[in-house]
Order: C-alpha cells, then sequence, then structure tokens
C-alpha cells in the first residue's frame, strides 16, 4: 500500500496522484483454499463444494440470496414483475417476482454457488430446490421499521441448518450499532457452533447505525452539525470486513460496495476521520482516498484500488460483494462494470440478489450468465496444486 503513504506524505487526493493497478499481485495475496489448513474438515468440503463444484468454480464464487422479502425489505418486493398466466402455470412456476418457485427455477437453472434463505423458507420451500446445490441457512433477520434495530433477531438454530442439510449459515453484524457489543458476542457464539458441525460461516458485514445512515452530532472548526459518515463508505466497509474476518473467523464475508462519499455527507466523514487522526495518525488516508471534489467520478483504476483495501483487510477469509439496490431497468451492464472490478481487485465473486431475481427469470439467467462470464475468466481462476486435487477440474 505505498500509495496510501504517497497520498498522505503529499496530502493529496486519490485523483490527484498517478496509479497503477497490478491485477495479479491482488490475487496472488488472496489466500488461496489451499492454504487455508484452519479449516475443520467439514468446513473445507462445504467450503470447497461452493468455490469448486458449484458456480463458475475455480476458487470464485456467484452467489443468489433471498433473504430481502420475508423480512429485511419486506414483500413490496412482489410488485417488480408479474405473470399473467392460468391458475395452474402460477400454482407451478409462481406468479413472478420474489415468488419462491420463480427463485428456485432460477437457482435450479443457473449456475449459482449457493443459495441463500431464511429458517421458514427452507422449511416450507426447499423442496423446490436441486439437492446438490449448497444451501446457506440464513439464520438471523431484521424487520423494515421506522425506527431502526440495533442488531438482528436470531431465529435459527444450528441443529435446524444440520437438519435441513446446509452448507453454511448466514448472519448479520452492524458495526456502528448501538448494541455491537451483544452483536457481536452473538455472531462469535453462531460461528464457533456452526464450525463445530462443520458448517461455513458467511458474515453479511454491514455498518449501520447513529453517525453512519442516521444523523448525529459532529464537530468541526465551523461547530457543530448534524450528518452521517455513510454506511457504505470505504472507512466502513474496510472496518466491517476487517471485524467480519479477524475478530470474528468468518470463512466468507459480504461486504457492500465502497462507494464515494456523497457530498451531503463529506463534512461529517472528514470531520469523523480527523477525529480518528488525532488517535491515530493513519486514518487520515481514508480522507486522501477520497477524490478532493465530492462530484469528481472515479476512474476504474480508481475503483478496483479502494475496493482491493476492503478485499486485503481479510487475508484468510473468502470475499464477496453485494449487488445493492436493484438498479433502474436491466441492471445488467452495472452488474458486469462492479463485477469487473472487485475481481481485479482481488475478490472471490459477488452476492447478487434483486439486481437478478428482480427481473423475469428467463432475464434474470441472462445477468447471471453474463456476470458468470465475467468471474470464470481465467485470469481470476484459483488454482489447486495439491495432489489430492488432481482432476476437480
Amino acid at each position: 500500500m505505498a500509495f496510501v503513504q504517497t497520498l498522505m506524505n503529499s496530502k493529496k487526493h486519490i485523483d490527484e496522484v498517478d496509479l497503477e493497478i497490478d491485477i495479479e499481485k491482488n490475487l496472488a495475496v488472496r489466500p488461496g483454499f489451499e492454504k487455508m489448513r484452519f479449516l475443520e474438515p467439514g468446513v473445507e468440503a462445504n467450503l470447497y463444494a461452493m468455490l469448486y463444484t458449484h458456480g463458475p468454480g475455480n476458487g470464485t464464487a456467484l452467489f443468489m440470496p433471498f433473504d430481502q422479502k420475508s423480512s429485511e425489505h419486506g414483500p413490496g418486493h412482489e410488485f417488480l414483475w408479474e405473470k399473467d398466466e392460468i391458475a395452474d402455470e402460477i400454482n407451478a412456476r409462481g406468479k413472478g417476482s420474489a415468488d419462491m418457485r420463480a427463485i428456485a427455477e432460477l437457482v435450479n437453472s443457473g449456475n449459482f454457488s449457493g443459495y441463500v434463505l431464511h429458517p421458514g423458507n427452507v422449511r416450507q420451500f426447499k423442496h423446490l430446490f436441486r439437492p446438490d446445490i449448497p444451501l446457506i441457512y440464513k439464520i438471523d433477520g431484521h424487520i423494515s421499521q421506522p425506527q431502526s434495530a440495533g442488531f438482528m433477531s436470531t431465529v435459527g438454530t444450528i441443529e435446524e441448518a444440520h437438519k435441513y442439510g446446509a452448507s453454511a449459515i448466514g448472519l448479520t453484524i452492524y458495526p456502528g450499532g448501538e448494541h455491537i457489543k451483544a452483536d457481536l458476542e452473538r455472531a462469535a457464539d453462531i460461528i464457533r457452533k456452526a464450525h463445530d458441525v462443520g458448517l461455513v460461516a458467511v458474515v453479511w458485514a454491514y455498518a449501520r447505525g447513529q453517525g453512519l445512515d442516521e444523523k448525529a452530532k459532529f464537530k468541526d472548526k465551523e461547530g457543530e452539525f448534524q450528518g452521517v459518515t455513510q454506511s457504505d463508505s470505504l472507512y466502513w466497509t474496510h472496518y466491517a470486513v476487517s471485524i467480519a474476518s479477524g475478530l470474528l473467523g468468518a470463512d466468507i464475508v459480504k461486504t457492500k460496495y465502497p462507494a464515494k462519499v456523497k457530498l451531503d455527507n463529506r463534512r461529517a466523514y472528514n470531520s469523523y476521520i480527523e477525529g480518528l487522526e488525532k488517535k491515530n495518525s493513519s486514518m487520515i488516508a481514508y480522507k486522501y482516498l477520497e477524490p478532493r471534489d465530492a462530484q469528481t467520478t472515479l476512474t476504474a483504476d480508481q475503483e478496483i484500488f479502494r475496493a482491493s483495501i476492503v478485499v486485503q483487510s481479510a487475508p484468510h477469509s473468502i470475499v464477496i460483494f453485494s449487488g445493492g439496490p436493484k438498479h433502474p431497468g436491466n441492471p445488467t451492464e452495472s452488474l458486469i462494470k462492479q463485477t469487473e472490478i472487485v475481481m481485479k481487485a482481488g475478490a472471490e465473486g459477488g452476492i447478487y440478489g434483486r439486481n437478478i431475481w428482480g427481473l423475469p427469470v428467463k432475464e434474470g439467467l441472462e445477468a447471471a450468465n453474463a456476470v458468470n462470464d465475467v468471474i470464470s475468466r481465467l485470469e481470476f481462476h484459483r488454482k489447486l496444486t495439491e495432489p489430492r486435487f488432481v482432476g476437480y477440474e
């Protein structure tokens, strides 16, 4: 990260200094499945199936999450698209968007490394899915309401996940939340129990809380003001991934894409970073990793470098990026662009929901295939060399 030291020493911003991207190095410093010798045998077998047997393979992954309708955002996703079919066809293949029958058709026909369901949906609908495709049992959730919950409600159990043949446990942490102590203790306990029975631990590392996505009081040279530091900023995505990997020991970390700090949030962000600098001088780097002008568009290389910072904070965990809110129209072009950036940054893949299942099944499959084409490029392969892996391709 010599480039970061250059920014700090010169007090220049990322758009003011020449930047060279080394994609091969970004991939070479990633953990590599063969190097993850600390994995429990069951965890190793399940993670291998996700990274090398299903989906794009060769150590990369594309997951299909469906944890948004039954909690998270609510059933309004049903309005994205709807079939005009007779009752028998609807009973067989679903009525449209966010219908579990359509989700199952998409997962069964697509080339996914695994899929995500909440406990209730696992019990009611797992029979619709191909039994060989890895299931990530999302053990917790929250609902959308005026006053946000401080942390997730744990509604499932490790025993039930095991009973239904899950390959992994999924859970969410909220760094920055008011109940972070209890949140991290809850997450650590779930992860330990998952590992004890051979399940992969997948952590949704999503920063949120007062001062992140809800306004809080800040102070700078001009006085006190209300603002947010932006929960998907580079600082918070970087920190959240580091917590999930290094503190909790997640096998896979799901993170948001590190967005440029918006103009309206710059004052609060800079104030917070400058406050951190007083305790640790290197924290000022986050200020210079933003363009000098908040309205400046980052180049592809600058986006890759910022994403690589997030990825490299988890040297012993697989890192995947979410697709974020549904893009207007057909999101495929935006998904392809983001996927190319995160893969060149060293990430192992993506976990894209609404931007794929929010389309009619045929279009969703086309979007998934387009993303898979990017992830499965030869330049992103993580080859296995040990004798026990002969013939894995």
